[in-house]
C-alpha cells in the first residue's frame, strides 16, 4: 500500500499496527505545532493560513486512516465520523468542564450532571480505543478487501494467521535444543 491511499484513501484495510504508527505520527506533529497553530480567530479575518491546511489535513489523515481500520473489522467507515466527532466533542467538553467547573457556583444535581457526562464520555472513548487499538481485524477476506496481515508484499496470500493465544513462531523454534541433537 503505497503512503498516498494510506492516508488519504478511504477503501482498503489497515492493520493495528500501521494504523497506531499514523496515530502516533499524528500526535507527534500535533505537540510540535501545538503552540503555533491558530486556535481562536482574530479580531481581524486574514486569508486562509497554511496552519488551517495543516489541521484540515491531520483531520483528513485520521478520518480516512479510521475508516481504513474500521474496514479491517469488518465495519461501515461511517463510524469514523462518530468516532471523529466524539473525540472533538469530548475534548471541547472536558476544557469547558475542567476550565468553567473550578470556581462556579452550580448546585450538586448540575455537578452530578457533569460527572456523569465526563463518564459517559470517558467509556465511550474506552471503547473507541479498544476497538481501534486492541481488537485483531476480520481474519481473511471481507466485504472490504483482502487481510493485511495475510497479504505480503508481492500480493500472495500467505495463509491463515496464528491464532492470538499461540506461541509466537520465532519462540518455537529458537527454544530447546538444536534440530538432530538428542543431549
Amino acid at each position: 500500500m503505497d503512503y498516498v491511499r494510506l492516508l488519504f484513501g478511504l477503501r482498503g484495510r489497515i492493520n493495528r499496527a500501521r494504523y497506531l504508527a499514523v496515530q502516533l505520527a499524528l500526535l507527534t506533529v500535533w505537540f510540535i505545532l501545538w503552540p503555533k497553530l491558530p486556535l481562536h480567530f482574530s479580531s481581524q479575518w486574514e486569508a486562509l493560513h497554511l496552519d488551517w491546511l495543516v489541521i484540515i489535513a491531520m483531520s483528513w489523515i485520521n478520518v480516512a486512516t479510521t475508516v481504513k481500520r474500521l474496514h479491517d473489522r469488518n465495519r461501515s467507515g461511517w463510524w469514523a465520523i462518530a468516532i471523529f466527532i466524539l473525540s472533538r466533542v469530548a475534548y471541547t467538553y472536558y476544557g469547558l468542564f475542567l476550565g468553567g467547573y473550578f470556581g462556579v457556583d452550580i448546585s450538586t444535581a448540575e455537578q452530578l450532571l457533569l460527572v456523569m457526562i465526563a463518564v459517559a464520555l470517558s467509556l465511550l472513548q474506552t471503547w473507541v480505543v479498544i476497538e481501534l487499538f486492541f481488537v485483531i481485524g476480520t481474519d481473511g477476506r471481507n466485504r472490504f478487501g483482502p487481510d493485511p496481515l495475510a497479504t505480503a508484499a508481492t500480493g500472495a496470500a500467505t495463509g491463515p494467521r496464528l491464532a492470538q493465544h499461540s506461541i509466537p513462531a520465532f519462540l518455537v523454534h529458537g527454544a530447546g535444543p538444536p534440530p538432530g541433537s538428542h543431549g
